[in-house]
């Protein structure tokens, strides 16, 4: 099945189903199976997408919009946790008891026996991985690799410091394949780098990749590339660092569907874009959203 048949059969429905049956599916085939990509951002809200109107420069994205579906009536949990769940399940995840993002020490988890897209995919044939955030769990015993995706890469925890990639209470979290490493660079930059190296490595077996960036979820610091554009059109730092967050990203996005291109994959590759919940709404208005890493919570989602 072609990517714009697909497009065509499965807009309204539910998207993890739609997905694995697509691609498990032999019923009539002739096409070989689909590759499948799904991009999740991080507390990015509706209005912050260049095609509703933002201020946000999102042309890559904007240009997928375009030229696919879009899901204007497409809902999502209000955190993180509860929203990656359903994703990966299908599953109402209050079944599970998550009902609220993962975080600190919590021991809480995605039960290790549940049937996952990942997992449905691989008795398929598929070559699944991850780049990026899982937060269904907090320890490397309970990273990707226990839940269907043969590889992994990324960190575990909910939020991350761009740089140090380490969680807001200084727990290492960066890993490969569930195993805890040092890396250095920018983490919107890592986690685009291995989704390309990712697709390059598998040019002739179907795939499922998902893409879960840290961006825009807080703490923020980005290279004045991203910044500038924004220097005197938006008054609030923070909203600018949200802003620039947003193009890195972006710019990620259309690396990833470059590197689809180059490798011939573009018309037999499913991507889909979401947002894992709403965006910020009351910014803080201070000097250092990044230098005062992390700050409370009295910013609240929509």
């Amino acid at each position: 099945m072609k990517r714009r048949e697909f497009l065509r059969l499965t807009s309204g429905t539910a998207i993890g189903a739609a997905l694995a049956d697509s691609a498990c599916s032999t019923k009539g085939r002739r096409d070989p199976r689909p590759n499948i990509i799904f991009i999740l951002s991080d507390d990015q809200g509706w209005g912050d997408i260049g095609y509703h109107g933002s201020e946000i420069q999102t042309p890559n994205l904007d240009k997928l919009a375009e030229n696919g579906v879009r899901l204007e009536r497409h809902y999502v949990h209000p955190v993180c946790s509860p929203t990656r769940a359903a994703l990966l399940t299908g599953v109402f995840p209050s079944r599970f008891a998550i009902t609220g993002a993962i975080a600190a020490d919590s021991k809480q988890m995605l039960p290790t026996d549940v049937t996952t897209l990942p997992g449905l995919l691989s008795e398929c044939g598929y070559k699944t991985h991850i780049s990026g955030k899982w937060h269904l769990a907090l320890t490397k015993d309970l990273g990707p690799t226990k839940y269907g995706f043969q590889t992994s890469y990324g960190y575990l925890h909910g939020q991350i410091d761009p740089y140090t990639h380490e969680y807001k209470l200084g727990d290492r979290t960066w890993h490969r394949n569930d195993e805890l490493l040092e890396e250095e660079g920018h983490a919107t930059d890592l986690i685009t780098d291995e989704a390309i190296r990712f697709i390059g490595e598998n040019r002739e077996s179907p795939f499922f990749l998902y893409v879960a960036y840290s961006v825009p979820h807080y703490p923020l610091a980005e290279p004045e590339e991203w910044t500038a554009p924004y220097e005197g059109k938006i008054e609030e730092r923070s909203r600018r660092l949200y802003a620039a967050s947003l193009s890195h990203m972006d710019a990620g996005i259309g690396r990833i569907v470059s590197a689809l291109e180059e490798a011939g994959l573009r018309e037999n590759t499913i991507v889909v874009y979401s947002s894992d919940n709403g965006g910020q709404e009351d910014w803080l208005n201070t000097e250092g959203l990044y230098d005062n890493r992390f700050p409370p919570d009295p910013v609240r989602t929509l």
